[in-house]
C-alpha cells in the first residue's frame, strides 16, 4: 500500500469518527452540563473540519505546479502547524473558562450542577472511537516510515481526545459518589473546571511540538527527529563508499525529504563524475526503499 493510499483511508476513518464524536460530545453536555465534556465535543468538531481539508491536501501534494515545481508538501507542513496551533487554542479557550467557572462559584454566582449520570455511557463510547482511531493512524504512519506529518497530526490530535474523554469520565462519574451537601460537595460546581485546567496542562506539550516542528519544516530547517536522521544518514554511509560524505544536510518538508551529501572536490576528482553520478543514482535508490518522496543532491563540501 502506498503512502498516499495510507494517508486517505487514515483521513477518511477520522473524519467520520470525528463528527460522531462531536454529536456524542455535545449530547452529553445537554444532559452534564459539563464543560468538560463540552471542549471534548468541540474538539472533536473542528478536528473533524480540519480533516476535510488534511485529504485534500492529500490529492494535491504531488502535483508539480509553476509555482511549486517540486511538488506542494508544504501545505502538509502548513495543515500540521494550523493544527497544533488550533489544539492549543481550544486548550487555551477552555482553561479561560474553567478559570472564569470557579471564579463564578467562589463569587457565589449561579453554577450549573453537574449531572453525571450519563458520564460513564458517553466514556465507553468516545473511548471505543478514540482509541482504534489512534492506533489505525499511528499503525498507517509506521508503513511509510512516519514520514506523514498529516498523519502524525491526526494520531496526536486522536491521543489527545481519548485521553481527555478517559479522564473527563473516571473524574465526573467518581463525583457522582459525592454528597452535594458534604465536604466534597464543591465538585458538584467546579470539579470539571478544576480537572479541564490539569487536562490543559497535561495535553500542551504535544501540540506544542508538533506547531514547533511543522514551523520549522516550513522554514527549510533541519530533520528534527533524530532517529530518523540516524537512520537516512546509515543508508548515506552504507552507499557513499570511499568515505567520500563529508557532511550532510537533511531536511523535512511534509513527507518529502530534501537530503544533500557533502562531497569534498578532491575525493570527486579521484573517483570521476561518472562514477560520482552512479553513486548519486544508487543512493536515491536505497534511500527510495525507505521513503517515498524523497530528493537527493551531491555538493562540494
Amino acid at each position: 500500500m502506498t503512502g498516499h493510499i495510507a494517508e486517505k483511508k487514515a483521513l477518511y476513518a477520522s473524519a467520520v469518527i470525528n463528527l460522531m464524536m462531536a454529536f456524542s460530545g455535545w449530547l452529553a453536555y445537554h444532559y452534564s452540563n459539563s464543560q468538560a465534556i463540552l471542549l471534548d465535543g468541540n474538539y472533536s468538531f473542528i478536528a473533524f473540519f480540519v480533516t476535510l481539508i488534511a485529504i485534500r491536501i492529500t490529492l494535491i501534494k504531488t502535483k508539480l505546479t509553476e509555482t511549486f515545481p517540486f511538488g506542494q508538501y508544504v501545505y502538509e507542513a502548513l495543515f500540521s502547524f494550523g493544527k497544533g496551533l488550533m489544539v492549543i487554542g481550544i486548550l487555551l479557550v477552555a482553561l479561560i473558562m474553567s478559570i472564569s467557572r470557579i471564579s463564578h462559584y467562589l463569587n457565589d454566582s449561579p453554577v450549573n450542577v453537574l449531572n453525571t449520570s450519563t458520564v460513564l455511557i458517553y466514556t465507553i463510547v468516545m473511548l471505543s472511537m478514540c482509541i482504534p482511531l489512534a492506533w489505525y493512524c499511528q499503525h498507517e504512519n509506521k508503513k511509510v516510515n512516519n514520514s506523514s506529518m498529516i498523519l502524525r497530526a491526526e494520531y496526536i490530535g486522536s491521543k489527545t481526545d481519548a485521553i481527555m474523554s478517559f479522564l473527563t469520565g473516571i473524574v465526573l462519574f467518581s463525583i457522582g459518589f459525592l454528597d452535594i451537601d458534604g465536604r466534597f460537595g464543591f465538585l458538584y460546581f467546579t470539579g470539571d473546571a478544576i480537572l479541564v485546567i490539569v487536562l490543559v496542562l497535561f495535553l500542551v506539550k504535544d501540540p506544542v511540538i508538533l506547531a514547533r516542528d511543522s514551523f520549522v519544516e516550513m522554514a527549510g530547517g533541519t530533520l528534527q527527529n533524530k532517529n530518523e536522521k540516524q537512520k537516512i544518514e546509515a543508508i548515506l554511509k552504507e552507499v557513499l563508499t570511499f568515505d567520500l560524505m563529508k557532511s550532510s544536510y537533511i531536511s523535512k518538508t511534509g513527507s518529502n525529504y530534501f537530503i544533500v551529501a557533502y562531497v569534498s572536490a578532491q575525493d570527486i576528482d579521484e573517483i570521476g563524475f561518472e562514477q560520482l553520478e552512479y553513486l548519486k543514482k544508487e543512493t536515491l535508490v536505497a534511500l527510495k526503499k525507505n521513503y517515498r518522496y524523497v530528493m537527493f543532491e551531491i555538493a562540494l563540501a
